[in-house]
């Protein structure tokens, strides 16, 4: 078995070999065990070629691996560098020309020359040419079988996802995921009419021709035919996949989102499941603004609480006319539930810490709740989860994203706002509304705890304050201070020094908020945010945040009567709608 890592790697060449061949694409748990062998700065996914040869390397220390490299990138050069001979059995490195002009594919088809004679020597197989010609036109046929399906579908784009993370993305979504990624998809051309009567040279040659003129990866030169990506038949939105460290298809991204025209999220991984609740969150906000929302583990809702209705519907008519309806969000730092009547007014509601167990806090604020609202607990007709730990609720009906609750709720408290501002515990957000309320454009920061309420939370430990003490003390400022950094553990240090260099406190808090905004408002920018705008999340009561958003937004920032519930708000309205 041999080892790949690129769509220009000549796999009809091995299978014209027999060989069976293995691209490696599993998520791990850490990369510390790539440490000694290659730089800590490397994309993840080179860190990940590494980590699978050392795998297989201590599975089968008698038989190492062989495998074919192709310098698509500096990152994969270096992994091959950084590898020992011994960790192989055999190996060779393909000078990928980054080009498809014919002297690129001369030099290509002479390196496929060469890497024949060379495997024929090691392997001691002989190279059938008529299997190589077979396993090209299969290539070639699954590329026009791809262009010929006319099903609506979901393309994935950019670089390379996991197997594990395109499971997650095609369960998230209410259409077929396609795999278009630089590792997902060879869109090779077919073997030229009358190529079985010529010689092997212009056979490679061809064969060379054809691997250097699918459409590319971004990393070629001429990228311009990775727009018939989005002409495929039957497309209805893409997903696009960025790798951390990666800064190639970042460009693309950008390029897509103003000239693409199909309905995009964008999403960043680095081969853990450190980010699978962020990645669920994007993915399945995208999927409700296509239109299909999921509910949670396939439940129906309406047949597993077919009985309770019924035996409640006197006791609704008597208590509250047409039912109560409950919304929970679940976040990484509190878990709040709130209870609406027919009419949409707050019957109740709740706000408690998370903890260790989001299932746990959920069931803790529900019953809460139902000892608020008293005989009214008994009319509940249906109810809705979200936030992060929306999925271990088994109290819910269904699930929403709070990307779509916070609009509903906000939408509901104010219909002329346009952008919303969420800074939750563990991200912020910043949502889009058309004029009817519906989600036209969203961003959230990606894995880092800066301008979120985790990052003041640590530095009211580290400046030993209440949140509510920083709040009020925030407003006392007198010297315009300046925190530089963006990263919590560098503003941490920051804090600690003007602390040793005997800053008032209220300068400190005020330079803090002042950060917390600038990090927000750019992202305000990034996702062409306008007025009106609203603040929802815990941190839209601190005053200090806000004026200073205020400052930097060059307007006014709305915050509503219960910042902290417009989630859960939003989760009941939409149980009272799909009741």
């Amino acid at each position: 078995m041999t080892t790949y890592f690129c769509k220009y790697t000549p796999v009809e060449i091995l299978k014209g070999f027999g060989e069976t061949l293995r691209m490696p694409n599993s998520e791990t748990a850490d990369f510390s065990e790539t440490d000694s062998v290659i730089h800590s700065s490397v994309c993840t996914h080179a860190k990940l070629l590494v980590l699978d040869v050392l795998s297989q390397n201590r599975e089968n220390p008698k038989d190492p691996p062989s495998a074919i490299f192709t310098n698509c990138c500096d990152s994969v050069r270096r992994v091959n560098d950084s590898l020992p001979d011994s960790a192989f059995s055999f190996r060779r490195m393909l000078d990928l020309p980054h080009s498809e002009t014919e002297a690129a594919v001369k030099l290509y088809a002479a390196q496929l020359q060469k890497l024949i004679q060379e495997y024929q020597e090691f392997s001691g197989r002989t190279f059938d040419t008529e299997k190589f010609l077979a396993a090209w036109e299969n290539a070639a046929a699954q590329w026009q079988n791809l262009l010929h399906d006319t099903n609506k579908k979901i393309a994935v784009l950019g670089a390379r996802v996991s197997d594990e993370l395109f499971a997650r993305i095609q369960d998230q979504l209410p259409l077929p995921a396609l795999d278009l990624t630089c590792g997902g998809i060879r869109a090779l051309p077919a073997p030229p009419e009358g190529i079985r009567g010529e010689s092997r040279n212009e056979i490679i040659t061809a064969y060379a021709k054809a691997l250097l003129t699918q459409i590319p990866c971004s990393r070629m030169e001429n990228v311009s035919r990775r727009e018939e990506l989005l002409h495929i038949p039957g497309l209805a939105g893409v997903v696009y996949h960025t790798v951390k460290f990666c800064d190639y298809y970042s460009f693309e991204y950008a390029w897509l989102l103003k000239n693409g025209g199909l309905p995009m999220v964008k999403i960043e991984s680095d081969y853990t499941s450190q980010s699978l609740g962020q990645l669920s969150t994007r993915i399945a906000a995208f999927a409700e603004n296509l239109g299909v929302s999921r509910q949670a583990d396939g439940k129906t809702g309406d047949e597993e609480r077919t009985a309770e209705t019924e035996k409640s519907a006197v006791t609704d008519a008597a208590i509250r006319g047409s039912g109560v309806y409950v919304g929970i969000d679940s976040g990484s730092t509190s878990t709040n539930a709130a209870a609406i009547d027919s009419d949409g007014i707050l019957l109740a509601s709740v706000i408690i810490r998370t903890g260790a167990k989001a299932g746990a806090a959920a069931d803790k604020a529900l019953q809460q709740l139902k000892d608020k609202l008293g005989p009214a607990a008994q009319g509940i007709r249906k109810i809705v989860a979200t936030g992060y730990g929306r999925e271990f609720i088994t109290a819910a009906d269904e699930t929403v994203t709070e990307i779509s609750c916070h609009a509903k709720g906000a939408h509901h408290a104010n219909p002329d706002v346009r952008t919303i501002i969420d800074i939750g515990g563990q991200d912020s957000k910043v949502i889009c509304l058309d004029e009817k309320g519906n989600v036209s454009a969203f961003v959230m920061n990606d894995k880092c705890a800066a301008g979120t309420g985790r990052f003041l939370e640590m530095m009211a430990h580290t400046l030993e304050l209440s949140m509510d003490e920083m709040s009020s003390l925030g407003l006392k400022w007198k010297k315009d201070l300046t925190i530089t950094s963006t990263c919590t553990v560098f503003a941490e240090s920051e804090v600690v020094s003007l602390i040793a260099e005997n800053a008032e406190t209220g300068d400190i808090i005020h330079a803090l908020n002042k950060s917390v905004a600038s990090r927000t408002a750019s992202m305000v920018r990034r996702v062409k945010g306008r007025a009106p705008f609203m603040m929802t999340g815990g941190v839209a009561r601190n005053e200090g945040v806000v004026k200073e958003l205020e400052k930097t937004l060059g307007a006014r920032v709305f915050v509503g009567a219960y910042p902290d519930l417009a989630g859960a708000f939003g989760a009941a309205l939409f149980a009272k709608e799909k009741a």
